[in-house]
């Protein structure tokens, strides 16, 4: 079933601006892979190192990655960058540590902070320069939090977001530091930044402690590839027995030499690449953050949502997107998109333009979030409290005991720990509305504490 399903999306897909980055092995052409993969499909065998204490030549891969991005040691990760996240969040922190969080977090990072034990302080993003979309969270966020808590032990900030935005990562860096705190990045969305001089600089390079970048989201690379990078200051031994107890004792060694593949190809083509790439893009006119292989192109203003665009790119041009929502999609580009598959979007894009308003201009309602939240309950504290369902609409003023998130890009829009207010459930009923696929919640029914 599962073949065929794929076997059927392969037929209707023309273009992939969406992750993984290789676009439907585009980025294998005329290498081992492309012709049979599991030829490497092997296990530890002497002669071909283990992933669990490597000695030997993914030892050597992990060192040499460590150099392209600026690291004092990177790891090999085959769980994602999820078993980076819990890695580097159980690690770097002890029970009882205070920690400041991105609002906006992955789920990840609240698995990782109910593991670990630690007490968040929300800290919700700036707005980018794009409606609708959110930025990342500023130094002066941090100030603040740090000039009214003594005892904050860190910071876990997202870098680049989803949509591509980027955080001062080295002014952040700097004013932990001066605290004796420290600052782990989920930079998965980045992988690809160290290769091009129009690229953003990496998280550790900036002076980030320990980051995280998803190789499959933007290299030649297969979904579930992603480094964990150990900056100047912290424990490489203890980074190594958090990635023990989270990543898999079986990896997939076509996964390590795909990775290894993914490195070389972007040191080798990632400058070159870079710039044609961009040179196909700038003709289509589309708004951009810091990510600049990042589009978001929007026809709000004619009342046609994201998700109508969404619909008529696939349907009736083949295209699939990364993402939409009520106002824009987003389109992942990568090194592997070809000048056809660009000439396509334009031509999509145009028709878009060319049609007639729909309606209405879409605006999205404004959120007046506050700028820093302490939750009623710390993530590890919610695991402890007995909990009961409750519809949506009969759950403002409730204690939240499940992460409920929009997927993509899987950014909670309840915090376990959070209290549920009026705002926040007509947010979700809004996204219920327009077809947004939900996770956390059963229907209409939200898990609270009882």
């Amino acid at each position: 079933m599962i073949t065929e399903m794929l076997k059927l999306h392969r037929e209707k897909e023309k273009a992939s601006f969406h992750m993984p980055g290789h676009k439907n092995g585009a980025g294998f052409l005329g290498t081992p892979f492309s012709d049979n993969p599991f030829q490497f499909d092997t296990t530890e065998l002497p002669g071909t190192d283990a992933l669990i204490e490597p000695s030997g030549a993914i030892l050597e891969a992990e060192k040499k990655a460590a150099l392209l991005y600026g690291a004092k040691h990177s790891f090999f990760l085959v769980n994602g960058s999820t078993g980076g996240i819990l890695s580097m969040v159980y690690s770097a922190f002890k029970p009882g540590d205070t920690v400041i969080v991105d609002r906006n977090c992955h789920q990840s990072v609240l698995n990782g902070m109910t593991l670990a034990g630690v007490k968040p302080i929300y800290v919700t993003p700036e707005e980018s320069d794009i409606s609708g979309v959110p930025g990342t969270i500023s130094a002066n966020s941090i100030q603040k939090v740090l000039e009214t808590n003594a005892a904050v032990n860190g910071a876990i900030i997202t870098s680049p977001n989803y949509y591509g935005a980027v955080a001062d990562i080295q002014k952040i860096a700097d004013l932990l530091h001066q605290k004796g705190a420290v600052l782990l990045v989920d930079e998965a969305h980045g992988a690809h930044f160290p290769f091009s001089s129009l690229l953003p600089p990496s998280a550790v390079s900036l002076g980030a402690d320990m980051s995280v970048v998803s190789l499959h989201k933007t290299l030649p690379a297969p979904n579930q590839t992603a480094l964990l990078h150990i900056g100047k200051n912290m424990s490489v031994d203890a980074a190594r027995a958090a990635v023990r107890m989270f990543q898999t004792s079986s990896p997939s060694y076509v996964l390590l030499a795909a990775m290894e593949y993914a490195l070389h190809y972007a040191q080798e083509k990632g400058e070159t690449e870079t710039k044609r790439l961009l040179d196909l893009l700038s003709p289509l006119q589309r708004p951009t953050l810091d990510d600049p292989l990042k589009l978001m192109p929007s026809w709000a203003h004619k009342g046609i949502s994201g998700y109508m665009a969404e619909k008529i790119l696939r349907e009736q041009f083949g295209i699939y997107v990364e993402m939409c929502d009520s106002l824009q999609v987003l389109c992942m580009t990568s090194w592997c998109n070809s000048a056809q598959e660009i000439r396509l979007l334009k031509e999509a894009f145009a028709y878009l333009d060319s049609l007639p308003d729909q309606g209405k201009p879409i605006e999205v309602p404004s959120q007046n979030l506050p700028a820093i939240v302490v939750p009623a309950l710390a993530p590890f504290e919610v695991k402890q409290r007995p909990c009961k369902t409750l519809s949506i609409e009969d759950a403002e003023g409730t204690i939240c005991a499940q992460a409920v998130s929009a997927f993509p890009p899987c950014i909670p829009i309840l915090l376990p720990g959070e209290i549920i207010t009026g705002e926040k459930i007509l947010q979700l009923q809004r996204l219920q509305q327009s077809g947004a696929t939900i996770t956390g919640m059963n229907l209409d029914r939200v898990m609270v504490i009882a």
